[in-house]
């Protein structure tokens, strides 16, 4: 997989980024199904957004190919009770360029920071070389993973203590929308995921591919100073 450090959108015209979403009992929805959205509707081109929402184009046409996956890809009941199914397991989805670790109630989010199977399917995903992003509360298990230890990291604001006080080597950024460490990044809550999906994308194929996102699903678009 080449660097996407410094990847770009010229000559990156005929790649496709495999992105995953982690979904478990009780994520929040609007952790996994923002970055879903911004990643699924971007587009190489502002001429192509009428095409992408008549749906005339093709999957493979995309920037983009976003899929989600569970621990054993059964059904999922979200925070609430949307129920959800994954298109993989673990154990038998594809690469994965980038990998979204949403968050959830503090109870989900503690059982997921014991689950030494995630966690370790967490870490695998980084070591080869997938980019890393948690949304709101899905920092605490980028912590317990230990891809934070010596980092800067963000979260939902009601979880800034319990970051901060359970990973004293994790420095945490308050008001701000996300933090990106190059390969791993980590968003403010809930909504927040929506900005640091829009940077991403930024990062990527330029800032005026992700403004043609942020209109498309009419959102604003953040730049940080």
């Amino acid at each position: 997989m080449k660097d996407k450090r410094n990847a770009g959108m010229g000559n990156e015209r005929n790649k496709q980024w495999q992105v995953g979403i982690l979904l478990f009992d009780h994520v929040d929805v609007l952790d996994y199904s923002g970055p879903y959205e911004v990643f699924s509707l971007t587009v190489w081109e502002a001429a192509q957004v009428p095409l992408l929402l008549m749906n005339r184009i093709a999957a493979e046409d995309k920037p983009f190919c976003v899929k989600t996956v569970s621990q054993d890809g059964q059904l999922v009941t979200a925070h609430n009770g949307l129920k959800i199914q994954p298109d993989y397991s673990f154990h038998d989805h594809p690469a994965f360029d980038i990998t979204i670790i949403p968050g959830g109630p503090l109870n989900a989010v503690k059982s997921g920071k014991n689950n030494a199977e995630l966690l370790q399917w967490i870490v695998s995903q980084h070591r080869c070389g997938s980019w890393v992003a948690s949304i709101c509360s899905g920092a605490i298990m980028l912590a317990e993973a230990g891809l934070l230890v010596n980092k800067q990291a963000t979260t939902n604001a009601f979880a800034m203590d319990y970051l901060a006080e359970g990973y004293p080597s994790t420095e945490v950024v308050q008001n701000v929308r996300f933090v990106d460490n190059g390969d791993i990044f980590t968003s403010a809550g809930v909504s927040a995921g929506i900005d640091l999906s829009f940077h991403m994308v930024a990062r990527l194929l330029g800032q005026e591919v992700a403004r043609t996102t942020s209109l498309t699903i009419e959102y604003p678009y953040y730049e940080p100073n």
